[in-house]
C-alpha cells in the first residue's frame, strides 16, 4: 500500500475511515468513549502516573497497548483526545507519509470524538452554542469542539487564558484579522460578569463564554465577519 503524502487526500481518507469504523463499532451517537473504542479494537489502555508525555502506543508480545498519562481526572477529556489519537497511529502507520502522522492522528482523534456528520448537524441545530455542544459531546474539551466549529461555517475562534492570548484560528479564506475591539470588550464583559456575552456592530458579532476553574480563566471567542460571503 503506497503512503500518502498530500495533505488534502490524508484528511478525507482519515475523516472517511474514521466515520466508517464508529459505523463499524455500532456507535450511535455522541459523547464517543475513547476508552470503549480501544477496548473494541482490542487495545490494551494502560494508565501510567509517572508517564512524562500525554500518551504513546507499542505493540509487544503481539499486544497493541496504549499509554496514557495520569495528570488529570481519570477518563478526561485529554484522555480520551489522548486514546483517539494514538488510535490514528495505530490504524495510519505505514499509509500516511511519517511527516504527516501527528498532524494525521489528531484529525483522527477529532474525526473520531466529533464525527463530522454528527457535529455539523448538532453545532447548525444549536446555533454553535458552545456549552451546549460541550453537554453533548461531553469527553471533548471546550477548546477542540470550538476548533471544530471552523469545519462547520467561517468563522474565528480566538482562546485567552488568564487575560493573555493563547490562540487564534480562522476558517475565513483571507488571513485572520487582528483583535477587533469588540472581541476585547466582549473579552472584558465576559471576566468582569463570568457569563456568556454576546456582542455586534456593523463589522463584526462577537459571542464570548468563560470556562473558569480555581486560579485559572479560560474564555473563548467566536466571531463572525459580516457581510462575508462563503459563495
Amino acid at each position: 500500500m503506497l503512503e500518502l503524502t498530500e495533505w488534502r487526500e490524508i484528511a478525507k481518507m482519515v475523516e472517511d475511515e474514521a466515520w466508517a469504523l464508529l459505523e463499524r463499532l455500532n456507535v450511535k451517537g455522541p459523547p464517543v468513549d475513547a476508552f470503549v473504542l480501544a477496548e473494541k479494537l482490542n487495545l490494551s489502555v494502560h494508565i501510567d502516573p509517572n508517564l512524562g508525555t500525554r500518551g504513546y502506543s507499542r505493540r509487544r508480545w503481539g499486544i497493541e497497548t496504549i499509554a496514557v498519562g495520569s495528570k488529570n481526572p481519570e477518563k478526561s477529556e485529554r484522555k480520551h483526545f489522548t486514546i483517539a489519537h494514538e488510535i490514528g497511529e495505530v490504524l495510519l502507520a505505514g499509509r500516511v507519509e511519517q511527516s504527516f502522522i501527528e498532524d494525521a492522528s489528531n484529525l483522527m482523534a477529532v474525526s473520531l470524538l466529533l464525527p463530522r456528520k454528527w457535529f455539523k448537524e448538532d453545532a447548525e441545530f444549536l446555533e454553535f452554542d458552545l456549552p451546549t455542544l460541550k453537554r453533548r459531546y461531553s469527553t471533548v474539551s471546550h477548546e477542540v469542539i470550538s476548533y471544530r466549529m471552523l469545519d462547520v461555517k467561517p468563522l474565528i475562534i480566538t482562546i485567552f487564558d488568564n487575560g493573555k492570548l493563547y490562540k487564534r484560528k480562522s476558517s475565513y479564506p483571507r488571513r485572520v484579522a487582528q483583535i477587533h475591539p469588540l472581541e476585547m470588550a466582549c473579552i472584558k464583559a465576559v471576566s468582569d460578569s463570568m457569563e456568556q456575552v454576546k456582542l455586534q456592530d456593523d463589522e463584526v458579532s462577537v459571542v464570548g463564554w468563560p470556562v473558569f476553574r480555581d486560579d485559572w480563566k479560560r474564555i473563548i471567542l467566536k466571531t463572525e465577519l459580516k457581510g462575508f460571503c462563503s459563495d
